[in-house]
């Protein structure tokens, strides 16, 4: 598949994951919910160059943002910019990650679909104990935190091996890394 088409399928995928999330039913214990951005972020934001990354994680800041926006008392509980922020914040530090391990690698989008889940839900949960007072840490507070990262830990290897076909292995092409050569 030409990079071209790349960027345009994982907008799809974005939307219909956010469509998807809202229609799985609850997890039982405490009523979790997965969540399916994160896993479609890092693979876009992985088997993307840099600037159409960027680009990506934009694009999926609005839509997060969007999604969590509550007007409370004439007022949004939740503006853009703190999801914005966050969201090109984990593009470059993965996108560094991807060009440290030459190239997208499975266990790199599990681990990094389970860190943003789990960045992402509790970061939520500071900033809306911030503006509405008080810190009710609780058991159920932390499984509705740590049960969607760790579905999304076990759901991004699945998302991985449906879509490898479609991202090239390195970015640089086939290309060896030079070993030093240590003969004179």
């Amino acid at each position: 598949m030409k990079p071209a088409l790349l960027l345009p399928l994982l907008l799809v995928m974005l939307f219909l994951s956010v469509g998807i999330q809202d229609m799985l039913p609850e997890i039982p214990p405490s009523k979790e919910r997965i969540q399916l951005l994160p896993v479609v972020f890092c693979f876009g934001v992985l088997a993307l160059p840099l600037l159409p990354a960027l680009f990506f994680a934009l694009t999926t800041a609005v839509v997060q943002g969007l999604l969590l926006l509550q007007v409370q008392a004439g007022q949004a509980e939740f503006g853009l910019t703190w999801t914005v922020v966050f969201f090109l914040c984990w593009a470059i530090l993965l996108q560094m990650t991807s060009e440290t391990t030459h190239g997208m690698r499975w266990e790199l989008h599990a681990l990094g679909s389970a860190l943003v889940t789990l960045t992402l839900l509790g970061g939520e949960f500071v900033m809306l104990c911030i503006v509405r007072g008080g810190f009710p840490l609780d058991p159920a507070a932390l499984l509705r935190i740590a049960v969607p990262s760790a579905a999304a830990l076990l759901i991004a290897p699945l998302l991985y091996l449906m879509l490898r076909s479609l991202v090239p292995l390195s970015q640089e092409g086939s290309q060896a890394a030079k070993q030093p050569d240590f003969d004179r």
